[in-house]
């Protein structure tokens, strides 16, 4: 008995089933053709026409579901033990039961979702539909746009492609008469062409003289060539002559160096000898040697005495070693020369030595005198025609006549004199001077370290005198414009290096150090 019943709803739900498979075939038919089914039931009024009902495939999942969980009517014969069976049977039928519960389910989503989809393809067909409607109107009126703007550009063409023609039958015309005189041309030029044949028929005999004269001169560089090398293998020779003769004479300045090297080595025994000698004589006769004094005197008695040639001599060597030679006094004498332009009288040279300032003067066009105590040297300035005496600088100073002399003058003279000397000459000076007369006198500057470094190297000097000392003695003495120029910088290669020379902090030890090595203090009568 229990088992018909289940029977049975397993009959109702195949039936239902078979039913829904058959509406949802005809649906998918429906939306594959575009077409309504024939045995579709009648579509209802919804918001979406042309879109099939589904009304009675959810009319039978509702019925469907009512046979899902089985409930029996109120009425029902026998219904206490009908529904103690069927709670006995739902023991059995549970899972089946849930089973046909989620199948209803997924059929009802499914047919949902179906719906939904073809009321959108419905939508999406009519939208379709109007576009290509409103796509064709607009395609006929740009069509018939195309056309009339077609015909009228067609209209236009001709017109220019006729006035074209009408100018293209006008320029053949004119091409016509063009070619008429390029005709007349080409015969012009047939003539010409006929006379440059015959042109090119005289150039070419004359290329052909010119082809024997180019061999001749081919014939005469040959020989040329050859006399050529003989003069450069002349030349060789006397090259190769030449080089041996100045072999030979190199050979013989070398022999000459070493002779001279010799002569001086021998000089220097001489002199040697001779001092011994002097020094023997000194002793044998009991004379005591000379002793400097003060003034004048003293200064004369430190000078050289003019009847003693050896030490003339030496002191000459001094001057040579140690002062320079005389091309590079001259050099650096010739600034002080051009301040004498337009003196008032001669210039005196004091302590000429071998007259460089004098030559600077005269250069300058400056009339000039000197005198020496060193009869070496007074001679040396003789032999150059300068007006030099041998001359004790005093004595020769005072025989000029008073207010004569257009400047004084005296190159490292002053520190060999003692300071009662030095003040007898500036006063002396003063005599001789004429107004505007101007005196320039040049010393050893004892400021610098360096240059004392030299300052002993003469034996004959006495004391450095220093630049304020010597201008407050001018200035002292009624001498106007005085100024002190420092001369003879240091060598770079022998001051501070460049990078602490250009440093302020070294500043000091640069003016202590290095500082120039001479100064000269002029003044105006």
């Amino acid at each position: 008995m229990s088992g018909k019943p289940e029977d049975a709803a397993k009959r109702d739900i195949a039936a239902l089933a078979a039913e829904l498979a058959e509406q949802i075939a005809s649906l998918a038919a429906f939306s594959g053709s575009g077409l309504a089914p024939t045995n579709a039931p009648a579509a209802r009024s919804g918001p979406s026409p042309g879109v099939p009902s589904y009304a009675g495939p959810r009319t039978m999942l509702e019925n469907a579901g009512r046979f899902v969980a089985p409930v029996l009517p109120a009425g029902a014969p026998l219904r206490p033990l009908k529904a103690a069976l069927l709670r006995v049977l739902r023991i059995v039928t549970r899972d089946q039961t849930t089973f046909n519960s989620a199948l209803l389910e997924s059929l009802r989503g499914a047919l949902l979702e179906t719906e939904a989809g073809l009321r959108d393809l419905a939508a999406a067909s009519r939208e379709g539909a109007q576009r290509a409607e409103d796509f064709a109107k607009e395609a006929t009126a740009r069509l018939d746009g195309a056309v009339r703007e077609g015909a009228q550009h067609a209209e236009d063409f001709a017109k220019e492609a006729t006035a074209r023609l009408d100018a293209a039958v006008a320029d053949l015309s004119g091409l016509s008469a063009r070619l008429d005189g390029a005709v007349a041309d080409l015969s012009g030029l047939s003539a010409r062409l006929d006379g440059a044949v015959a042109d090119l028929s005289g150039l070419s005999a004359r290329l052909a003289r010119e082809s024997k004269a180019r061999e001749s001169a081919g014939r005469d560089l040959l020989a040329s060539q050859r006399r050529l090398d003989a003069l450069e293998k002349d030349r060789d020779q006397r090259f190769e002559a030449l080089a041996r003769r100045q072999e030979r004479e190199e050979a013989e300045k070398l022999a000459l160096a070493d002779r001279i090297e010799s002569a001086t080595e021998g000089l220097r025994a001489l002199r040697l000898e001779w001092s011994s000698l002097r020094s023997s004589l000194r002793d044998l006769s009991g004379a005591p040697p000379s002793v400097s004094g003060e003034g004048a005197d003293g200064a004369r008695s430190a000078a050289l005495r003019a009847d003693d040639p050896l030490r003339a001599g030496l002191y000459v060597d001094f001057e040579e070693r140690f002062r320079g030679s005389e091309k590079e006094i001259r050099a650096r004498q010739a600034n002080d020369a051009a301040r004498f332009r337009g003196a008032p009288g001669p210039v005196a040279d004091l302590g000429c030595g071998r007259g460089e300032f004098l030559e600077a003067l005269a250069a300058e066009g400056v009339a000039a005198i000197g005198c020496d105590a060193n009869p070496v040297m007074a001679a040396r300035a003789k032999e150059k025609k300068l007006a030099v005496d041998q001359a004790d600088l005093f004595a020769w100073l005072a025989g000029r006549a008073d207010g004569s002399l257009g400047g004084v003058t005296a190159f490292q003279v002053v520190e060999h004199l003692p300071p009662a000397s030095l003040f007898d000459l500036v006063e002396l000076a003063i005599r001789k001077l004429a107004p505007s007369g101007r005196v320039l006198f040049e010393t050893i500057n004892p400021e610098s370290v360096y240059a004392m470094r030299w300052f002993w190297m003469d034996l004959t000097h006495v004391r450095p005198v220093p630049a304020p000392s010597l201008a407050q003695l001018l200035s002292a003495s009624g001498f106007r414009d005085v100024a002190v120029d420092f001369r003879s910088p240091v060598p770079e290669s022998e001051g501070l290096p460049r990078g602490l020379a250009d440093d302020p902090r070294f500043a000091p030890l640069e003016r202590l150090l290095f500082a120039p090595q001479d100064y000269a203090v002029t003044g105006v009568k």
